[in-house]
This record gives structure tokens, C-alpha cells and sequence, in this order.
């Protein structure tokens, strides 16, 4: 069984505005999130399906080098993006629940923990799907006369995702240790 904090320690921190505040970030990141995934998801049969007719609308305005091809390519970079924003999403749906749990006075239990680790791998998903959408979007720079892009890998994703999974830990031992307490009382 579980202690049950005391009433006045809950009152504290339900009334925090710091996790108010955070809660209605990841609240709007997530209608984000999917707004963009969404976008992309219906965006990309359209660059893929009707690439030939658009194709033909923009072969007048000096947009030398597009092709069928690089329509094709545009479409993989846009649902590459989308599954991107499906990983970002989950991520602050996890962080919700975390600040969900910690405005109900209960952080350290192996749940959070395990949310935490999912959160890392969704980091490292993101970052792993980064590389390619980056590689076909400047192979379409290329492709496409005065576009620029650039190619980038992000070491603080991947170190964001070390602190995750270190956090997990930290989490998964607090959550021991109170289990321990909790069994000596």
C-alpha cells in the first residue's frame, strides 16, 4: 500500500503554476505536432499522385530540374516528416502524463520511469529519421536550380535522449527505494 501524501503537500503542488503552465505547452506542442503530421500524411499522395500535373503548372515559372522524380522525392520527405511529428507527438503525450503524475504527488514510481526510457527511444527514432530526410531533401537542393538546404545531425538530440534514459534510471530506483520504505513502515 501506498502512503498518501499529506493534504497540505498536495495542495502545494496541484496549485503550481509552473506544472499549469507546462501542461498547457505540451498541450498546444501536441495539437501541433499533429496538425503537422497530419498535413504531411495528406500532403504527400498528392506530391507523389499528382506530380505530372504540377509538373506541368510550374515547368513555366524557371524551376529547372523538377522532375517526376523529385516529386517522388518530395512526398518520402514530407512522410518521413510526418512520422517524425507522430514520434514528437508521443513523446509530449509521455511528458504530459509525467507532469501529470508529479501534479498528483506521485513522480517516482516505475511507470514514469518507463515513460521516460520511451521517451529517449523516441528521441533516438527522431533523430534516426532525421539523417535520411536530410539526405533526400538536399538531394532534391540539389536537383532544383537556387534551393539550398542543409544537412545536419543533432548532438543534443542524442544527448537529450542519454539524459532520458539516465533519468529512467534515476526514476526506476526512486521508485525502489520508496517501495523500500514504504515495506519497513
Amino acid at each position: 500500500m501506498s502512503a498518501a501524501p499529506k493534504a497540505g503537500a498536495m495542495r502545494s503542488i496541484t496549485h503550481d503554476p509552473l506544472l499549469a503552465l507546462a501542461r498547457g505547452a505540451v498541450l498546444v506542442s501536441m495539437g501541433v505536432a499533429a496538425l503537422i503530421g497530419a498535413f504531411f500524411i495528406v500532403l504527400a499522395p498528392f506530391m507523389v499522385f499528382g506530380r505530372f500535373n504540377m509538373m506541368a503548372r510550374v515547368s513555366g515559372e524557371g524551376l529547372d530540374g523538377l522532375t517526376a522524380n523529385t516529386f517522388i522525392a518530395i512526398g518520402g520527405v514530407l512522410i518521413l516528416i510526418a512520422a517524425m511529428a507522430a514520434c514528437a507527438f508521443l513523446f509530449l503525450r509521455h511528458l504530459l502524463r509525467i507532469i501529470d503524475s508529479v501534479d498528483q504527488g506521485d513522480p517516482f514510481n516505475p511507470v514514469n520511469a518507463a515513460r521516460l526510457a520511451a521517451m529517449g527511444w523516441l528521441t533516438l527514432a527522431i533523430e534516426g529519421i532525421s539523417f535520411p530526410t536530410g539526405l533526400v531533401a538536399a538531394w532534391i537542393a540539389r536537383t532544383v536550380k537556387d534551393a539550398h538546404i542543409g544537412i545536419g545531425f543533432s548532438l543534443g538530440g542524442v544527448l537529450l535522449a542519454i539524459v532520458l534514459f539516465i533519468l529512467a534510471r534515476v526514476f526506476r530506483k526512486g521508485a525502489e527505494m520508496r517501495a523500500e520504505l514504504e515495506g519497513t513502515v
